[in-house]
């Protein structure tokens, strides 16, 4: 019985502070003149890492390369078995 209480002032202390904080008024939104923060930009671009991905093949060298697995048709069914193989790895 005795944690029942301890619960219950628990309890009212943490409602008595949230019931505090609410007690600014708000503007009103429909207040021409109601005082609004300053807007801050922020750049969408903000934490933007550049893809380092090593050094990329000269086009004449990915078109060679396209040819040999059979066009892009056969450079998806490359990518679909090395997928397959790694899943089989995994089991």
């Amino acid at each position: 019985m005795q944690h029942t209480h301890v619960y219950l002032i628990a309890l009212a202390a943490l409602a008595a502070g949230t019931v505090s904080a609410q007690t600014g008024a708000r503007p009103d939104p429909a207040d021409p003149q109601a005082r609004t923060p300053a807007p801050v930009y922020r750049s969408a671009f903000e934490g933007y890492r550049r893809l380092e991905d090593g050094q990329r093949p000269s086009w004449r060298e990915a078109n060679e390369e396209a040819a040999r697995a059979g066009g892009h048709v056969g450079i998806v069914r490359e990518q679909m078995a090395r997928e397959k193989a790694a899943q089989g790895e995994r089991k």
